[in-house]
């Protein structure tokens, strides 16, 4: 039987050395927010993307955003994947302002803080 071998003359895209749109032009990483994580953060299911990382000195982190956070909406798209945001923020140019409604809805629907954020593009 023939052993199949990893094929090694293509590069490897990971998360390590692909710099997503959001990244590059205001300074988040986003994750998405699957039922498991919301329950472990004690978020509402099934609502926006999770902001995992934030570039210091980056339009997000002049803005006061911080990891943990979530987005629920980028102007008047409602945030539901990483997939998805990439493709709002697709033809975005540096210079350009882009609205983020971010914060937390707990489960519990009891606590809900949201701030309009508007982002400067690097």
């Amino acid at each position: 039987t023939a052993q199949i071998q990893p094929a090694t003359k293509s590069p490897v895209i990971t998360s390590e050395t692909f710099e997503s749109r959001a990244e590059r032009l205001f300074g988040m990483q986003f994750q998405d927010l699957n039922q498991e994580l919301s329950d472990a953060l004690g978020y509402a299911r099934g609502r926006g993307v999770l902001i995992s990382a934030v570039q210091p000195d980056s339009p997000a982190d002049d803005a006061g955003i911080e990891r943990g956070l979530v987005v629920y909406r980028i102007g008047k798209t409602q945030a539901s994947s990483v997939k998805q945001i990439e493709e709002v923020l697709r033809n975005v140019e540096s210079g350009a302002n882009v609205e983020f409604i971010v914060g937390v809805i707990r489960a519990d629907g009891e606590s809900r803080e949201l701030a309009s954020a508007t982002l400067t593009a690097r």
